[in-house]
């Protein structure tokens, strides 16, 4: 009984942090592929008369999202998760 408690409380705790992780994962990731799509010359404006696109910046700043992502699911996940199925696991 104890053991489906904790399991419960795992799967919750689950849900509540991949759900916004997710969701700020797919959101920018539709919205770059949509504007490839839909307005493919605003990501080919050059940016300060560079050579560098403004395609290439945000395609950069996507990147960089997901990492930062990826490196809170990994903190939230061993703060939050990691102990409870250490307890699943002794009990």
């Amino acid at each position: 009984m104890l053991n489906e408690n904790l399991f419960n409380k795992l799967i919750r705790k689950k849900k509540l942090i991949i759900r916004p992780l997710l969701f700020f994962t797919i959101i920018p990731y539709l919205t770059f592929i949509c504007i490839i799509a839909f307005y493919p010359k605003y990501f080919s404006n050059m940016l300060f008369n560079s050579s560098v696109s403004i395609g290439i910046i945000l395609g950069l700043m996507l990147i960089i999202i997901i990492w930062v992502i990826t490196l809170l699911y990994v903190y939230l996940a061993n703060k939050h998760i990691e102990p409870i199925i250490k307890k699943i696991n002794n009990v």
